[in-house]
């Protein structure tokens, strides 16, 4: 189940800093969904703006985690990752965040507390924790399984 799980993934999401547009586009036209590298070899790269760090919890810079081998490259926290992932609330994030969490990569708790110290308006604290709610019965349903 792990491994069909990841197979499935096909794109990494990149952001970049200090953001220029061009600079963004010229990444997305040479490593994007509808680029022939993704043609080639079956994966992409979604370049996305800054703006994104606008649904991640505070203080998520202090936890991300440095990739080996790659110098200035880093990657959120699941937790931190989870929150974002809240957000969107589309199918394939309620299964990865499930399957996260089913396999004990996250901290529900860790999540619920990240979660409420994300500030938002009122309809996405209502949207974020009922989409959280369905990833944790989805997750007990696997644990049952």
């Amino acid at each position: 189940m792990e491994c069909d799980l990841y197979k499935q993934t096909k794109d990494a999401d990149l952001i970049f800093e200090p953001w220029e547009q061009s600079l963004g586009q010229a990444l997305n036209n040479a490593v994007g969904k509808t680029s022939s590298f993704y043609d080639h070899f079956g994966y992409y790269a979604d370049i996305i703006s800054p703006d994104a760090f606008d649904n991640f919890p505070p203080g998520f810079r202090d936890r991300l985690v440095p990739l080996e081998g790659c110098p200035r490259v880093f990657a959120l926290d699941p937790h931190d990752m989870a929150v974002a992932k809240l957000f969107a609330g589309r199918p394939k994030d309620i299964r990865l965040l499930s399957f996260l969490l089913a396999t004990g990569r996250l901290d529900e708790a860790k999540v619920r507390m990240l979660l409420w110290d994300t500030p938002m308006e009122e309809k996405w604290i209502v949207k974020t924790h009922a989409v959280l709610d369905q990833v944790v019965a989805e997750a007990a349903r696997q644990s049952l399984a």
